[in-house]
């Protein structure tokens, strides 16, 4: 496959990597889009996310206006075809194979975990992340399973006499 003569190969090694890709989608769907919100969506620290932001600006795919000490972010038009292909390509690569055994494997451990606080915390991190799955069913049997698991965390701390 040839590469296009007028292809950015900064913005290229940008998208290459996770969470630069996140970010623009993160701006693209929260309404209205804060560097803090950002940050918290693709799960990075702030300093690390206004870093990205600057890279997107500069880039000239989102833009900031300030009003008072927040910064808000938007997509420019470049920024929203950007954002509409790797939306696009999150929908084409929906029926992700590793989400299915992905919760098999942690419904086995939450079992075999039973109330144990320790066991279950970093079950409940990977479910998060499942629950962002662009596979409606992965989602909502990673919600409810996020549930069954913070029932049990409940009940054990809360012994029943």
């Amino acid at each position: 496959m040839e590469m296009c003569s007028r292809f950015d190969p900064e913005l290229e090694r940008l998208f290459l990597k996770e969470k630069p890709a996140l970010a623009l989608v993160a701006v693209a769907e929260i309404r209205p889009a804060y560097a803090s919100l950002v940050s918290k969506r693709i799960d990075s620290t702030l300093s690390h996310t206004i870093r990205i932001l600057n890279q997107l600006e500069s880039a000239g795919l989102i833009r900031t206006r300030f009003e008072g000490r927040v910064r808000h972010l938007e997509l420019t038009e470049k920024g929203e075809k950007a954002a509409k292909a790797l939306l696009d390509l999150r929908l084409s690569l929906a029926a992700d194979p590793v989400d299915r055994p992905g919760l098999e494997r942690i419904k086995d451990l939450a079992e075999a975990a039973g109330t144990d606080q320790l066991r279950l915390g970093p079950l409940r991190r990977d479910l998060a992340r499942m629950r962002a799955s662009s596979d409606p069913a992965v989602r909502e049997e990673a919600r409810a399973l996020d549930q069954e698991i913070g029932r049990k965390l409940l009940s054990s701390d809360n012994p029943r006499r």
